[in-house]
């Protein structure tokens, strides 16, 4: 029985091994061209670096924060701190470690994991002046491209929101924070003078308002509160400066910021200037509206509509008696 089952074994093995063979040679005749790529770390130093900096431009943080370390060590690579990286630093776990490229291109200029330590470290003699060089260049270049000069606009941008979403006052005269100048509560109060009063529960819809990105998560970013369907956008408008002030609306105004229905897809701002007497229904912000505070564009800052591509847009109306978005853009 023993010899049985080694007998049986020895045929599995072989013929599992005929099968990849047959397998193989099957898709060398059919696909003589398909090769599989190497993986990066096979690759030149050369070509990592370069591969990695260039995966890693849009992450302003990561770029900014992985050159201060470089040119650091290129300028004192005798200094232990300068080539040593805590993994489990807060800063280092929010901007760099899950970027894509950014832990890459340290493990490309000799950086080693220490798993007992949970750190990357570069041992003095591993410190190579030509990989500092061409990591140092990779990461100046990545610094002028497109996508990293995008990326930190928008990074500048949620810091404005951030600044902004401070002077909440809630949204209602009750609720306005205290420490605020008596200016300043007097200008809100006459926004808010001009804000129909809220639907009791039961009636009306909600309107959602984000400053910036969801996913950024704003603390005082986000308000909320019912409107009727024949309430119209300047009350939105009064509502949003009893919350927030001035400074909103006049950004807003001068299109340099642009008020979003993140409803539709794709997301388009709303022409604050034509629309503002609409009611919430014609556009399309009832049974539910999700508004959005973005950075404009620079044809819908200058007003370029054709080169926002608005003249083309159809969609579909959002609710019973929702304009179109072709009549809305």
């Amino acid at each position: 029985a023993a010899a049985s089952r080694h007998n049986n074994s020895n045929h599995s093995k072989k013929t599992s091994t005929s099968a990849l063979t047959t397998a193989k040679s099957t898709l060398d005749h059919t696909h003589p061209h398909v090769k599989i790529p190497d993986k990066l770390q096979n690759k030149s130093k050369e070509e990592q670096i370069l591969r990695c900096a260039d995966r890693v431009k849009p992450h302003v943080m990561a770029v900014d924060t992985l050159l201060r370390v470089l040119t650091s060590v290129k300028s004192s690579p005798g200094v232990d701190k300068f080539r040593t990286i805590d993994r489990t630093n807060p800063n280092y776990v929010t901007y760099v470690r899950d970027k894509p490229g950014a832990e890459d291109l340290l493990l490309a200029m000799n950086y080693r994991r220490i798993a007992s330590k949970n750190e990357l470290r570069l041992e003095r003699h591993l410190v190579d002046d030509a990989l500092l060089y061409l990591g140092i260049s990779a990461l100046e270049q990545a610094r002028t491209s497109t996508e990293y000069r995008e990326a930190k606009k928008w990074r500048a941008f949620h810091a404005e929101m951030r600044r902004v979403a401070k002077q909440l006052g809630g949204g209602s005269a009750e609720n306005l924070v205290n420490g605020m100048t008596e200016e300043e509560t007097q200008i809100r109060l006459a926004f808010l003078s001009h804000c129909p009063k809220e639907p009791p529960q039961g009636r009306g819809a909600w309107m959602h308002v984000y400053l910036g990105e969801e996913e950024e998560k704003i603390g005082g970013g986000y308000v909320s509160r019912r409107f009727d369907g024949d309430d119209i956008l300047d009350d939105v408008l009064n509502w949003l400066g009893g919350c927030y002030g001035t400074e909103l609306l006049e950004k807003l105004k001068s299109r340099e910021w642009c008020l979003c229905d993140l409803n539709r897809y794709p997301i388009l701002p709303l022409d604050l200037e034509k629309h503002r007497k609409k009611t919430l229904q014609y556009l399309g912000l009832f049974p539910s509206g999700k508004l959005g505070v973005r950075l404009s564009d620079d044809s819908w800052r200058s007003g370029d509509m054709d080169d926002h591509g608005l003249g083309d847009v159809a969609g579909s109306a959002r609710g019973l008696g929702a304009a179109s978005r072709s009549m809305l853009h």
